[in-house]
C-alpha cells in the first residue's frame, strides 16, 4: 500500500473520502475508522475486502455496534 487514491479500500474511504461501497457501507467504515487506530481497521478489514457488498454489510454493521458498545463500555461519550 502507497497511499494513495486506489490503492486499497480503507485509504480510499478513510483517508480520501473515496466512495467504494456507497452509503451506508462507506459511513459506517469511515464510523469504524473514528473507533479504531488505522492499521486496527486495515487488519480486520482485510480478510472481508473481496467480498461483495451485500455480504460485506452485515459484517461491518455488527464490527461497528461491537466497536460502539466497547467505547460506552470504556467511557466515551459521544459514540455515534
Amino acid at each position: 500500500m502507497n497511499g494513495k487514491p486506489g490503492d486499497h479500500p480503507i485509504t480510499d474511504i478513510v483517508r480520501h473520502r473515496i466512495a467504494r461501497y456507497g452509503d451506508p457501507l462507506d459511513s459506517q467504515i469511515r464510523q469504524l475508522g473514528e473507533l479504531m487506530s488505522y492499521d486496527r481497521l486495515c487488519d480486520w478489514f482485510q480478510q472481508h475486502w473481496s467480498k461483495p457488498r451485500e455480504q460485506l454489510e452485515p459484517i461491518v454493521a455488527a464490527k461497528l455496534e461491537e466497536m460502539r458498545r466497547a467505547a460506552r463500555e470504556g467511557g466515551w461519550e459521544d459514540v455515534r
